[in-house]
């Protein structure tokens, strides 16, 4: 259940009210003599971004799988085109040692 601040007008005291969401208009209604005190919520979300299910459907929902996918691939190409040009160099050096 959230946590509510309010301050009575005039006054320093804050007042903290434990409540549902639906009952806040009618605490207000029956109490105006408060004013509510905007506040930062009492948690954070940690992460760098969306998750990656979020406004994704159909096909697109594993794009994080294809990702991965991808960079394995691009290592497996780089590593691949060292070899070559190490195989290349070797060849090079073959034939200017003959």
């Amino acid at each position: 259940m959230p946590t509510y601040v309010f301050k009575e007008k005039g006054k320093r005291k804050l007042i903290e009210v434990q409540m549902k969401i639906s009952e806040l208009d009618s605490f207000k209604l029956n109490n105006p003599k408060l004013k509510q005190i905007p506040t930062a919520p009492s948690f954070r979300l940690k992460g760098t971004g969306w998750y990656e299910t979020d406004f994704k459907t159909g096909k697109r929902k594993n794009l994080a799988k294809n990702d991965e996918d991808k960079q394995g691939n691009l290592s497996k190409t780089k590593t691949e085109n060292k070899i070559k040009k190490d195989k290349v160099k070797k060849k090079e050096e073959k034939s200017e040692s003959s």
